[in-house]
């Protein structure tokens, strides 16, 4: 089962996490819940099935964490996950976890699933990392990536279909690089569009109708409007002939962005919710565009308000 995991939520990743749980550790794999640090884990107790393997599987209490993101190609040994000098890395953060937990808890064993690829040497690295600062032998640490689970859900191939994973409830799969190009674009051609003071029409349907067939708020719809004096440099750049080709990735970018939001948003879906995933969804992937917040939204708001995302005319 070859899942791009980038593109589950979460919730869903923890669910693909606990079936696959209940194979190599046992039915009594508990669901992940909330735990008194505000992190989320699940808890074995007793005699693992298979894992690490049936020759000396783990016994006791174990906490089982899943650390979803939804980075494309992201490893253990980045810098966001594995820094020892860094306090907000996860594995950091963790560590201090640990210690609590074997406090409190008496844990004896202690496993991280991730949708991340796992080097060799970035495994053995952080089970040293974790054994030292927190005196769990190394082998009854556990990592898990993608390429461990992979070779798991070939063994159990019943998982996919216990999975029951509803497509439409998958996040938004955006590939925002043309849209980065576009923003930085602009970003470098925003000093002579400000010089020249013009104010492009800004053709569109009625604001107020769409935003009643797309559900969106009132309160919402006044701060997309705040941006309209940035919307006509959008515009102007847009429309100037020599930028020919990023009309036609604009064009591009929002066509498909219309079409998957068309997928993902729901009746019960407020627009202001499917924007705003957009953005976040788009500032995590791309650094240019993360670099660029303000005028990623802008562009995002831009693009609903020109509408060339969500629904113009209720038929």
């Amino acid at each position: 089962m070859n899942y791009n995991y980038s593109d589950l939520s979460p919730t869903q990743f923890e669910h693909l996490v606990i079936l696959l749980c209940y194979e190599i550790f046992g039915i009594g794999a508990e669901t992940f819940s909330d735990g008194p640090d505000g992190g989320r884990d699940s808890r074995f107790e007793g005699l693992a099935q298979i894992y690490p393997s049936t020759n000396r599987p783990w016994d006791g209490l174990t906490v089982i964490q899943a650390k979803h993101t939804i980075s494309y190609n992201s490893k253990f040994n980045d810098p966001d996950f594995f820094n020892p000098t860094a306090e907000t890395a996860t594995i950091t953060v963790e560590v201090n976890n640990i210690k609590k937990l074997i406090a409190n808890d008496g844990i004896n064993n202690y496993i991280i699933f991730s949708n991340r690829k796992l080097p060799s040497n970035a495994n053995e690295k952080i089970k040293n990392y974790i054994s030292e600062q927190t005196g769990l032998a190394k082998e009854n640490i556990g990592l898990m990536g993608t390429e461990g689970m992979a070779l798991y859900f070939k063994k159990f191939p019943h998982i996919a279909k216990a999975i029951d994973l509803n497509p439409y409830d998958v996040p938004l799969s955006i590939q925002p690089d043309d849209l980065a190009e576009i923003i930085i674009s602009i970003k470098d051609a925003l000093p002579d569009i400000k010089n020249k003071k013009i104010e492009p029409n800004l053709e569109r349907t009625d604001f107020i109708s769409k935003n009643k067939i797309n559900n969106l708020t009132h309160s919402y719809s006044q701060a997309i409007l705040k941006k309209i004096g940035d919307f006509y440099e959008i515009e102007d750049f847009l429309s100037m002939p020599e930028n020919e080709e990023y009309q036609q990735k604009y064009a591009e970018t929002a066509e498909e962005l219309h079409a998957k939001i068309c997928i993902y948003k729901h009746d019960n879906h407020l627009f202001d919710q499917v924007i705003e995933n957009t953005i976040n969804i788009i500032i995590n992937r791309d650094n240019d565009c993360r670099r660029n917040k303000m005028l990623t939204r802008t562009m995002i708001y831009y693009m609903y308000y020109k509408c060339d995302i969500g629904e113009n005319n209720a038929a």
